[in-house]
């Protein structure tokens, strides 16, 4: 639901699924690990700088903040709901849409894991992406993760404290 004064100009969801080569312990606590130099995964550079508190053992809230296209940094707050070992929640706001996302994990075989991602965004500005791009998008995220996340199984490297 919108606040008062906050106009919602589209919304999109979008439903993706990845396998990754690694067991789904490995990918949970990969994915979940929430850490403030996080923005090395980002395709900008600079990337971005995040600020992450942890709430509780279940709740993490993280601020984005990344250069915008003015002279003010571009802010993006999340706030993540861990249900592990399987899924997490992610909540998101920043000046150009509220976003939710949903994320589960399923084995599929011997040290490969199922990821299901489930996007709704909700524009706050007329200019918004079709669905295919937000997929395009969103795709190309996660690819980058994956690689990343695979490399570092690979190489034995421990899934938390990257």
């Amino acid at each position: 639901m919108p606040e008062r004064g906050h106009r919602i100009y589209g919304t999109t969801t979008v439903r993706l699924s990845f396998e990754i080569r690694a067991p789904l312990r490995y990918v949970y606590e990969w994915c979940t690990d929430f850490r403030s130099d996080d923005g090395r995964f980002s395709s900008r550079r600079p990337g971005p700088v995040y600020r992450v508190i942890r709430i509780s053992p279940r709740r993490v809230l993280r601020v984005r903040i990344a250069p915008g296209p003015g002279p003010d940094p571009a802010i993006a707050v999340d706030l993540v709901r861990l249900n592990p070992p399987r899924s997490w929640h992610l909540d998101q706001i920043d000046e150009a849409d509220r976003q939710s996302l949903d994320y589960r994990l399923s084995r599929v075989g011997r040290g490969r894991t199922r990821l299901l991602l489930l996007v709704t965004e909700r524009w706050v500005t007329p200019e918004f992406p079709t669905r295919e791009e937000l997929r395009a998008r969103v795709r190309r995220t996660w690819s980058r993760f994956i690689a990343a996340l695979e490399a570092d199984y690979r190489a034995g490297r421990s899934a938390r404290g990257r």
